[in-house]
C-alpha cells in the first residue's frame, strides 16, 4: 500500500483552524469525545456483527463508569458508504446511547475504511455535531474492521493525528496488523489490537479503557450508593439479629458516606421486603449509624429473598429514592442472609442485572452459601461466616470492595446479551446396552476419539454416559470426569449386558430427570447448549414421542444412530431432525474419523437463477435486511459472468415486479449493489402461484437473457414470509414440467407444509423459525443449487436425487453458537427417473407425503342403498381421498369396505389386498350393492362380529389401532346406540359421517365421540372431510391413545342420586315413579367412567336400593329400576333422607366422586309435607355443593321442596304421578344442557397485522372442537382497533363448516389505535344480546375469547365488571407486548388469562382454553333463595388511606341504604384495620338502617402502619362471622365480606382468604391507591374485584354491585363437567 508522506494542505489546515488541537491549559477533568468506527461490510455477517454490538456496549459501559459521566459518543457505521448512527450531541445520557447501540442493525456491503476517516473528519469533529475539541476535550477515535481496506487510510488517518486526535486500531480475524499501525497512534502497543475471533473482542476491553484518556486523573469525589438487604426471617432469629445489626455498623464505619460521597439504604426482608431507609434519607454518617442501631428485627417463617430483589430494583433504582445511577455512580447491593431463599429469586437477580447493579453477599452458615454466589456479581464477592458469632470478620473484606467499586479500581463488565464460547457444551451418550459386544465396541471407540480430540473440562466439553435397556444406569455424570485422561479410562467401565427389549422413552427421561441437573455437572441455565446422542440396535418397547419432546422444549438437540433392527421412523420421531438420525452404514463410512467440511467447488457451473422475493408485509423492513444478506451471501459464492451464473430478480406481494432481468447485470459487483439497494414494495395479499407463473412466463424466456434447460439449468428461488393466497401447487408442477428447478426459502409465517409441495422435490425447502437465521442458509443451500438437475435431454430423462451426509464433526456444528446448517455431499441416482415426461409428472403427483409408522386398520361402512346411486361415484372419490395418503401393506395399514342397506355386503376384508395398488383399483371397480333402507344398527354388529374380527384380518389382539368410517345418507331405520357402545367398548375408534337425510344424532351416537361425528347437506361437500379424518388416523398410536383419553376426560361426568317417596302415599303410583326415573337413566352417559346413577326410597327410615357404584353399565341399571320394589311406611322423613344420603351415599367408598370434582345431584321426589325438619340437612348438602332439585307430586309442600332445591327454578310441581314425565324433560334440559354462545375478540390493530393468519388459525382450531349448531353451540367473530367491526353474529351460521368457511374469508382490520375497553363493552352491548342470537335468558353460557396483541389504550376495569355481571365468561389470551394485569381483570378469574411470547405459540395453550371451555359449556347458575343478608365492611384505616377514608364512608353509607336493615333480614358490621383490626359495630349491634347510617357516619380514621390484611381477615372469621356476633350462618343466611383496601399487605392472605371460603363467606374486593391486583384476587378467590383508580371510581363502582338482580350469593356450580365441581363466589351479593 502506497503510504502518502505530504498530506495536501488544505485538508490539514481546516483540520487545525476547526479547533481540533486541545488547548495547552486544557484540564483532565474535562472528559473526553469517543468516537467509533466500525466496519460493517459483508464480510463480516449479522451473527458476528452481534459480538460487534456487545463489545461497543460493553466498553461504552465501562468508559461511562469509570469516566463518571463524562465521556460524549459518537457512532459511525461503514461499508461501501458510511453511515452516521448517531453524534455527540445526539443523546442526553449514556443510557440512550447504549439503547442504540443495542438496537443498531447490520447493514453489509465493501470496506472502505479511508472513506470512513474522511466522513468523520468532515461530519463529525465539528462543534455543530457535538466535538467539545475547542475546549480542550480529548478527541479520541476507535476503529474496528476486519479486513484489509478497499481504499486508502494512510491520508485520512495522518490528518487526524496531527490533528491531536488520539487513534485505536481494533482488527479481527482478517484484518491486515499493517493497516492498523497506519490508523494507530503511538505506541502501537497500547493503540493496536489484533484478535482473531470475535468472540475475543471482550477479552481487550479492559486494556481498552485503562489505555483511554480516563478524565479526572483520580481527583473525582469517591461515591457509592450502597444498599443493605438483610434477612429478617427467622433463619437470622431474634437472638441472632444483634450480630446481623453490628456487621452493618462495622462496615459503614470507615466509609465515607455523604450526599457526594457513599450514600446508604437499607432494607429487611422475611415474608415480605421493608424499606427501613432510602438512599436519600440520610446524608450524615451519624443519621445513618443512629438509624442501624435502631433497627429490630422483624421476624417471619419465610425468606423471600427474590420478592425482596424485585423490590430494590423496583423502589430504590430510581432518582426520586436518591439513585445517582444516571450520574455513573456504582450500585453496589451488599445481601446478608442465613438460609436458603424460599422463591425463586432469577426475575429479581436479571432485573438487578439489566440496572447494572454490583451485588455482593454474606452467608451465615453454609446453607446460604448456594444462592447468593448464584445472584452475586461475581463468586469471589460472596463473604462466609461459618455462624452469627464469627460474622463480624468479614467486615474488612467488605469494606474493602466497596472502596475499591467507589474508587473506580474494581470495573465491572455486565454484557446486555450473554454468547456462549462455542467451545462448551455438555453431551450424554445414551447407549442401548443390548447392542452386543461388537458394535458397542464400535461405539465406546467412536466416543474415545471424539473426547481425545476435544477440549474436556469444566470450562469446556462435558461428557456424560448412560446405558439402558428395561431400565437404566448412569456410568458417568458430566461433572464425574474433568480430565480428557480419567474419562476415556471410565469408559472402559461400558460393557454388553442381555436383554430382549429396550425402553427408549423411559432412557430419555431417565436423562432429563437425572443427569440434566445442575447438580450432575448441567450448565443448561448457563447457556451452554445440551447434546443427548442415542445408540440403538432395536425398535423401542414404550413411547418416545412425549418423551423426546420434552427434552426438546427444554432446548436440548438430540441426535440418533441406529443399527440393526432399529427403526428409522421411531428415531426420526426421537431425533431434533432427521439429518441427525444415523444408519450404521452412514456410520461405518463417514462417522468413525473426523474429516473436515466438504468444500463444494463452484467451478463450471451454468445456471439462470431467479430469485422471486416476497415483498409483502409478512417480511416487512424489520426482516428485510436478513433477506437481503441471504442473497448476497449466496451470490457471492457464485461465479456471476454471461457464460457462466446469471441473475435474476422478481419482487412479488399481491402483484409481481420484475427488479431486473438475466441479462441485466453481468458482473456479480452490479447484482450486490442492486439487491443493497432493494426496498420492499409493501402489500397485505400474497398471491405466490400468480408470481411464480409470471415468472415462468417473463423471466424464462430468451428476450429476459434465459438460456433455456439446453444451455443452462433454469432454476427459481422462491423466498417467502407468509402463507399463499391463491393456488401455488399447479404452477409449481408446470415450471418442473418445463424444467426450472424451485427451490424454497422461508421463514415467519409460511407454510412448510405448502413449500414442501411447491419445491421440485421436499428436500430443496428449506425453512428456518427466524428471520435472524437466513443469512447463514446460504450454506445449507449451496450445495443443492450448484449440483442438482433436472436434466431433460438426455433419452432417459431423470432427476437429481440429494442423499445427504453429515461430515465433519456433526455434533460440533450442530451446537455451536451459531446452530448452521451443515454441509452436504450430493450425490446422484435413478431414486426418481422416469422414461417420459408423462411418468415425471405422475411422480410429481404424488410428491405429497405418505403417512408412514404405526400399523392401522381402516374399515368403511358406506351406504349402499338406491337412493345413492347417482352419487355413489361421488363415494368413491371420498374412500379413494381417504386412503390415498395410507401406507398400505400387510404389516402397515390393512384397509376393507363394506356397503350396507337391509343387510351389510362386504367388498373386500382387511385382510383381502397386501398392496396399495390391489385396494385402488377394488376400490374404483366397485359398484353399488343396492337396497331400500338403512339398518345400521345391523351393519355396526357385523363390523364387529365380522369384517372387523380377527379371522378376517383385524389384528386388534396386537394393539393395532382400529378405526371404522360410517358413512350414511339417511336415518336408520334400527337402533345405532347400543352395537356402535359395543364397537367402542371393543377398542374401536368409529366416524360418523353423514350426508343429505342423514340423521346427525344418530351420527354422534355410532362415533366415538361428537367431535368424529360430521355431517354435510351434499355430496360434493364430502371433500371437505378426508383431510380431517386422515389427522385423527395419521397420528401415532401414542398420540391416538393421548387424543382419546383427552376426550374421554372432557366427557360429561356426573354422580346423580334419585331419592324417592317410598311412602304408603306413593304405592298407587309407584311404576310410574319408575318409568321416570328410567327415562331420565336412559338420556344419561351411563358408564363407569361417565355418569353414576344410585335408588334411594324413604319413608319412616331410608333405604338404599342400589349404590353409586353397584352398576357398571346402562343395562344394569336399568334392569336394576325395572326389579325395583315400593318400600311403604306411613311418615315421610324428608329430613332424615336428606341426611342420610349426604353420609351414607355421595360417599367415596359407595361410589361418590365428589372428592375428584365429579358433580353430585341429588333428585328429590316427594308427595306430601315432610313429617321433620328439612332446613338443617337442605343447607348442609348445599355446603357439600350436592345440587339439589325437587319434584313434587300432589299435595307436596312446594315451599319445603324450594328450601331443599338448589334454587326456586329446581323446583316442579305435577298434580299427579301420571304427568312424571313433563318434568323430566325439564330435568334433562336443564342439567344436561350443551350449547354454549363463544363470541371471538380479535385485536384487529396494526400490531397484529402479521399474526391475524395465525390468530385466524386459532378460531379454526376452537371452531373444529365444538359442536355447532342452532340448539348447541353458536359462534360469532368480531375484530376491533379504535372502533369494532362484527364479521358474523351469533345467529349468522348454524353449521360448523360455515362458521370455519366465514373465519377463512376473514381479511385483517388494521387501524392505530387498539380500545379493548370499547371492544368488550360493545360485545357486551351488542353481540351478547337476543337480537343477535345470543340465548342467555335461556341458561345458555356466555363465553368470550380475547386475542389481543397489546395494551389497551382505553380502561378496560368498568367494562370488565359489567360483562362479569352478566354472567359473560371471558377467557383472554395475550402475547408479550400485552398487560398481564389487565387481561386478568377482564378474564373470569386469572387462571383463564393466558400469556405467550408470540401469537406463533398460540397452540400451546389450545388445549387448555378448550378444556377450560368446555368446563364452561356446562355450567350453570344456582341462586340461594334466602332474602337475609349479612354484610361486614373490612376498612383499610391505615396511615395511607387517612386522606381517602371520607370517600370510603360515603361508599360504606351509599351500599346502606340499598339495603334493608332488620334482625330478620340484612345484618351489617364495621371493623377497621391497619396493623391491628378494631371492631366498629358488630352484625348484632344495630337492628334499623337509620341506626347503621348514623354509626357510619360518625366514624372515624384509627390510623397505623404496617397494613396486615390476612390478620384482618382471619379477625373477622374468628369474631363477627360468629353466633355471638350476629352471624346468622347456621341457619343458612349468606355471609358477604365488603374488603375496601389501599395497598399491599405487609402479611399473608392466601390462609385466611381459604379459610373465609371454606366457611362460605364471600368476599368482595375494592381496591384503592396502591392496591395490588393480584393480592385482591387471591382473597377474593373467584369472586369478583374492583379497582378505583381514585376516589371519584367508588361511587360507580357502588353502582355496579348495586344495580344486580340477584337476591344472594350466587354459587355457580358445574353440573356436568370434564371432572371437577367449579365452585364460584360471585360478586352479586345485593339487591337493588
Amino acid at each position: 500500500m502506497r503510504r502518502h508522506r505530504l498530506l495536501p494542505l488544505c485538508v490539514l489546515l481546516g483540520v487545525l483552524f476547526a479547533g481540533l488541537l486541545p488547548k495547552l491549559d486544557a484540564q483532565d477533568s474535562l472528559g473526553a469525545d469517543l468516537y467509533f468506527l466500525v466496519d460493517s461490510s459483508w464480510s463480516m455477517g449479522e451473527k458476528n456483527f452481534e459480538h460487534v454490538r456487545q463489545f461497543l456496549y460493553t466498553l461504552t459501559q465501562s468508559l461511562h463508569q469509570v469516566g463518571r459521566g463524562r465521556f460524549k459518543f459518537a457512532l459511525v457505521q461503514y461499508n461501501s458508504r458510511p453511515k452516521t448512527e448517531f453524534h455527540l450531541n445526539s443523546y442526553p445520557t449514556t443510557q440512550d446511547v447504549l439503547g442504540h447501540i443495542k438496537a443498531m442493525s447490520y447493514r453489509g456491503g465493501g470496506t472502505r475504511t479511508g472513506l470512513g476517516l474522511d466522513y468523520l473528519i468532515h461530519s463529525h469533529l465539528t462543534t455543530s455535531s457535538g466535538s467539545r475539541a475547542a475546549d480542550g476535550v480529548a478527541q479520541v477515535v476507535v476503529v474496528l474492521t476486519d479486513g484489509r481496506s478497499q481504499d486508502d487510510v494512510s491520508e485520512p488517518a495522518q490528518v487526524l493525528q496531527m490533528a491531536g486526535v488520539e487513534m485505536f486500531a481494533v482488527g479481527v480475524q482478517d484484518a491486515v496488523d499493517s493497516e492498523l499501525r497506519e490508523m494507530a497512534s503511538q505506541p502501537h502497543e497500547t493503540h493496536v489490537f489484533n484478535v482473531d475471533s470475535f468472540l475475543k473482542l471482550r477479552d481487550i476491553i479492559q486494556d481498552l479503557v485503562v489505555s483511554a484518556p480516563v478524565a479526572g486523573g483520580g481527583t473525582a469525589q469517591d461515591s457509592a450508593d450502597l444498599i443493605f438487604l438483610i434477612d429478617g426471617s427467622e433463619n437470622v432469629g431474634a437472638a441472632n439479629f444483634p450480630y446481623v445489626r453490628d456487621l452493618i455498623l462495622r462496615v459503614i464505619e470507615p466509609l465515607s458516606v455523604g450526599s457526594d460521597a457513599i450514600r446508604v439504604a437499607l432494607v429487611q426482608y422475611s415474608s415480605y421486603p421493608e424499606i427501613k431507609f432510602n438512599l436519600n434519607r440520610f446524608y450524615d454518617k451519624s443519621q445513618v449509624l443512629g438509624a442501624v442501631k435502631g433497627l429490630t428485627y422483624s421476624g417471619g417463617a419465610e425468606s423471600n429473598l427474590g420478592a425482596a430483589m424485585e423490590e430494590v430494583a423496583e423502589s430504590l433504582l430510581s432518582e426520586t429514592a436518591g439513585s445517582r445511577e444516571l450520574e455513573a455512580v456504582p450500585q453496589v447491593l451488599v445481601i446478608i442472609s442465613a438460609g436458603p431463599s424460599s422463591d425463586d429469586t432469577g426475575v429479581g437477580d436479571r432485573a438487578l442485572k439489566r440496572a447494572n447493579v454490583i451485588t455482593l453477599g454474606v452467608s451465615i452458615g453454609d446453607t446460604a452459601a448456594a444462592n447468593l454466589e448464584e445472584v452475586a456479581t461475581d463468586r469471589r464477592f460472596v463473604q462466609r461466616a461459618s455462624d452469627f458469632r464469627t460474622l463480624a470478620a468479614t467486615a474488612g473484606g467488605l469494606v474493602s470492595t466497596i472502596t475499591d467499586l467507589a474508587m473506580g479500581t474494581i470495573i465491572i463488565q455486565n454484557s446486555f446479551t450473554e454468547v456462549v464460547a462455542a467451545a462448551q457444551r455438555d453431551i450424554i451418550f445414551l447407549i442401548d446396552s443390548t447392542m452386543g459386544p461388537v458394535i458397542l465396541t464400535n461405539v465406546v471407540n467412536y466416543i474415545k476419539q471424539f473426547v481425545n480430540s476435544r477440549p474436556i473440562g469444566p470450562d469446556a466439553i462435558q461428557v456424560g454416559v448412560a446405558q439402558f435397556s428395561s431400565a437404566q444406569r448412569v456410568v458417568m455424570d458430566l461433572n464425574t470426569h474433568d480430565t480428557r485422561e480419567s474419562l476415556a479410562a471410565a469408559l472402559d467401565n461400558i460393557k454388553p449386558r442381555s436383554g430382549q427389549t429396550i425402553n427408549m422413552g423411559a432412557a430419555l427421561n431417565f436423562v432429563r430427570e437425572n443427569m440434566l441437573r445442575p447438580e450432575k455437572g448441567s450448565r443448561m441455565r448457563e447457556g451452554v447448549p445440551q447434546v443427548v446422542m442415542l445408540w440403538t440396535s432395536k425398535k423401542s418397547s414404550d413411547g418416545v414421542q412425549q418423551p423426546a419432546e420434552a427434552l426438546l422444549r427444554r432446548g436440548v438437540l438430540i441426535m440418533a444412530a441406529g443399527f440393526k433392527t432399529a427403526n428409522v421412523d421411531e428415531l426420526n420421531q426421537i431425533a431434533s431432525s432427521e439429518r441427525v438420525v444415523f444408519s450404521a452404514k452412514e456410520f461405518r463410512q463417514k462417522s468413525w474419523v473426523v474429516v473436515e467440511i466438504t468444500t463444494v467447488q463452484t467451478q463450471k457451473v451454468v445456471r439462470d437463477i431467479v430469485f422471486l422475493l416476497d415483498g409483502s408485509s409478512y417480511i416487512g423492513n424489520t426482516n428485510f435486511p436478513y433477506v437481503r444478506d441471504f442473497m448476497i451471501n449466496l451470490i457471492n459464492h457464485l461465479d456471476i459472468r454471461p457464460d457462466r451464473v446469471q441473475i435474476g430478480l422478481i419482487q412479488f406481494a399481491e402483484q409481481p415486479r420484475v427488479e431486473f432481468y438475466l441479462n441485466t447485470y453481468n458482473n456479480k459487483d452490479d447484482v450486490v449493489n442492486k439487491i443493497s439497494q432493494l426496498r420492499l414494495t409493501g402489500g397485505y395479499e400474497l398471491n405466490i402461484g400468480a408470481a411464480m407463473n409470471y415468472a415462468l412466463e417473463n423471466m424464462f424466456v430468451p428476450p429476459a437473457g434465459s438460456r433455456g434447460v439446453t444451455t443452462a439449468q433454469q432454476v427459481l428461488v422462491l423466498i417467502t414470509g407468509g402463507p399463499s393466497q391463491d393456488d401455488a401447487k399447479i404452477v409449481a408442477d408446470k415450471l418442473a414440467l418445463a424444467g426450472v428447478l424451485t427451490f424454497t426459502v422461508t421463514s415467519g409465517q409460511a407454510d412448510v407444509e405448502e413449500m414442501r409441495k411447491i419445491a421440485f422435490v421436499q428436500d430443496l425447502a428449506y425453512h428456518q423459525p427466524e428471520f435472524s437465521d437466513l443469512p447463514a442458509m446460504d450454506e445449507a443451500v449451496l450445495p443443492s443449487l450448484i449440483t442438482v438437475v433436472g436434466d431433460t435431454q438426455t433419452e432417459k430423462k431423470c432427476m437429481g436425487m440429494l442423499v445427504g451426509l453429515y461430515q465433519g464433526s456433526e455434533m460440533d456444528r450442530l451446537t455451536d453458537e451459531n446452530r448452521q446448517e451443515p454441509s452436504w455431499t450430493v450425490m446422484f441416482g435413478d431414486d426418481i427417473c422416469s422414461d417420459s415426461w408423462d411418468q415425471v409428472e405422475e411422480s410429481l403427483e404424488k410428491r405429497s407425503e405418505l403417512i408412514t409408522g404405526d400399523e392401522r386398520d381402516v374399515a368403511f361402512l358406506i351406504d349402499g342403498t338406491d337412493s345413492v346411486r347417482a352419487e355413489f361415484p361421488l363415494i368413491r372419490d371420498f374412500i379413494l381421498k381417504v386412503i390415498e395418503p395410507l401406507d398400505i401393506g400387510p404389516d402397515k395399514v390393512r384397509v376393507s369396505v363394506v356397503q350396507h342397506s337391509e343387510r351389510p355386503t362386504p367388498t373386500f376384508y382387511l385382510k383381502t389386498y397386501q398392496t396399495k395398488d390391489e385396494v385402488l383399483r377394488a376400490v374404483r371397480g366397485m359398484s353399488l350393492a343396492g337396497g331400500r333402507s338403512l339398518n345400521t344398527g345391523v351393519a355396526l354388529r357385523y363390523m364387529k362380529d365380522v369384517a372387523m374380527s380377527e379371522s378376517y384380518g383385524s389384528r386388534s389382539a396386537n394393539d393395532v389401532p382400529q378405526f371404522l368410517i360410517v358413512l350414511a345418507a339417511d336415518r336408520s331405520a334400527d337402533n345405532v346406540k347400543e352395537p356402535a357402545g359395543e364397537l367402542k367398548t371393543e377398542g374401536v375408534v368409529p366416524f360418523g359421517v353423514g350426508v343429505k337425510n342423514a340423521d346427525k344424532k344418530q351420527m354422534e351416537e355410532i362415533a366415538h365421540n361428537p367431535s368424529f361425528a360430521f355431517k354435510v347437506k351434499e355430496f360434493s361437500e364430502l371433500e371437505t372431510i378426508p383431510q380431517r379424518l386422515n389427522n385423527y388416523v395419521s397420528l401415532p398410536k401414542d398420540e391416538l391413545m393421548v387424543l382419546l383419553q383427552e376426550v374421554q376426560n372432557v366427557a360429561v361426568k356426573r354422580d346423580i342420586v334419585f331419592l324417592l317417596d317410598g311412602s304408603d302415599n306413593t304405592r298407587n303410583g309407584f311404576q310410574n315413579i319408575k318409568h321416570f326415573v328410567k327415562s331420565i337413566v336412559e338420556s344419561l352417559f351411563v358408564d363407569e367412567s361417565l355418569d353414576r346413577v344410585s335408588v334411594v326410597q324413604f319413608a319412616d327410615n331410608t333405604k338404599v336400593n342400589f349404590y353409586l357404584n353397584s352398576h357398571k353399565t346402562k343395562n344394569d341399571n336399568i334392569n336394576a329400576i325395572d326389579n325395583l320394589t315400593h318400600k311403604g311406611g306411613r311418615r315421610r322423613n324428608v329430613g332424615a333422607a336428606l341426611q342420610f344420603v349426604r353420609h351414607r351415599v355421595f360417599t367415596s367408598s359407595t361410589g361418590s366422586r365428589r372428592l375428584e370434582g365429579v358433580p353430585q345431584i341429588l333428585i328429590l321426589l316427594s308427595s306430601r309435607p315432610s313429617t321433620d325438619s328439612v332446613s338443617g340437612p337442605a343447607f348442609a348438602l348445599k355446603e357439600h355443593e350436592i345440587v339439589s332439585f325437587g319434584v313434587g307430586v300432589g299435595d307436596a309442600n312446594l315451599a319445603e321442596l324450594e328450601m331443599v332445591a338448589a334454587k326456586p327454578d329446581f323446583t316442579y310441581k305435577v298434580a299427579d304421578f301420571s304427568q312424571l314425565p313433563s318434568v323430566q324433560l325439564q330435568l334433562l334440559i336443564l342439567f344436561c344442557i350443551d350449547a354454549q354462545n363463544i363470541v371471538f375478540l380479535l385485536d384487529g390493530s396494526d400490531d397484529t397485522l402479521r399474526d391475524f393468519p395465525v390468530m385466524k388459525s386459532f378460531v379454526q382450531q376452537v371452531v373444529e372442537a365444538l359442536s355447532v349448531g342452532e340448539n348447541k353451540d353458536r359462534v360469532s367473530v368480531v375484530q376491533y382497533s379504535q372502533d369494532q367491526q362484527t364479521h358474523f353474529s351469533l345467529k349468522t351460521y348454524m353449521n360448523k363448516q360455515d362458521v370455519l368457511n366465514a373465519v377463512l374469508l376473514l381479511n385483517h382490520k388494521g387501524g392505530k389505535l387498539r380500545n379493548t375497553g370499547a371492544a368488550v363493552d360493545y360485545v357486551r352491548k351488542s353481540v351478547f344480546a337476543g337480537s343477535s342470537g345470543s340465548r342467555h335468558e335461556e341458561g345458555v353460557p356466555q363465553i368470550l375469547i380475547l386475542l389481543t396483541g397489546g395494551r389497551s389504550q382505553d380502561d378496560v376495569t368498568r367494562v370488565a365488571a359489567a360483562l362479569k355481571h352478566e354472567n359473560v365468561v371471558p377467557f383472554c389470551v395475550g402475547t408479550r407486548n400485552a398487560d398481564i394485569i389487565e387481561l386478568q381483570m377482564i378474564a373470569h378469574n386469572p387462571s383463564y388469562a393466558f400469556s405467550i411470547l408470540r401469537f406463533e405459540e398460540i397452540g400451546n395453550i389450545y388445549q387448555q382454553l378448550v378444556s377450560f371451555v368446555k368446563r364452561t359449556n356446562v355450567s350453570t347458575q344456582i341462586v340461594s333463595s334466602s332474602e337475609s343478608k349479612d354484610i361486614v365492611f373490612l376498612l383499610d384505616s391505615s396511615d395511607g388511606m387517612q386522606s381517602e377514608f371520607d370517600a370510603v364512608l360515603g361508599f360504606v353509607e351509599r351500599m346502606v341504604e340499598k339495603l334493608n336493615v332488620d334482625e330478620r333480614k340484612d345484618q351489617v358490621s364495621v371493623v377497621q384495620y391497619s396493623k391491628e383490626p378494631s371492631v366498629d359495630f358488630y352484625l348484632n349491634t344495630h337492628q334499623t338502617q337509620q341506626s347503621v347510617a348514623e354509626n357510619v357516619k360518625n366514624l372515624r380514621h384509627k390510623g397505623g402502619s404496617p397494613l396486615n390484611t390476612g390478620a384482618a381477615l382471619n379477625f373477622v372469621r374468628d369474631n363477627i362471622f360468629t353466633a355471638s356476633s350476629g352471624s346468622r350462618r347456621q341457619q343458612g343466611v349468606p355471609q358477604t365480606l365488603v374488603l375496601l383496601t389501599g395497598g399491599r399487605s405487609s402479611d399473608d392472605v392466601r390462609n385466611a382468604a381459604e379459610n373465609l371460603k371454606v366457611m362460605g363467606v364471600t368476599v368482595i374486593v375494592v381496591g384503592m391507591k396502591d392496591a395490588d391486583i393480584l393480592e385482591m384476587q387471591s382473597i377474593s378467590q373467584e369472586a369478583d374485584v374492583f379497582l378505583a383508580a381514585d376516589s371519584s371510581d367508588l361511587s360507580a363502582i357502588g353502582q355496579q354491585i348495586l344495580s344486580t338482580t340477584v337476591r344472594n350469593v350466587n354459587v355457580v356450580t358445574t353440573l356436568a363437567s370434564s371432572g371437577k365441581n367449579i365452585l364460584v363466589r360471585s360478586y352479586n351479593a345485593f339487591k337493588t
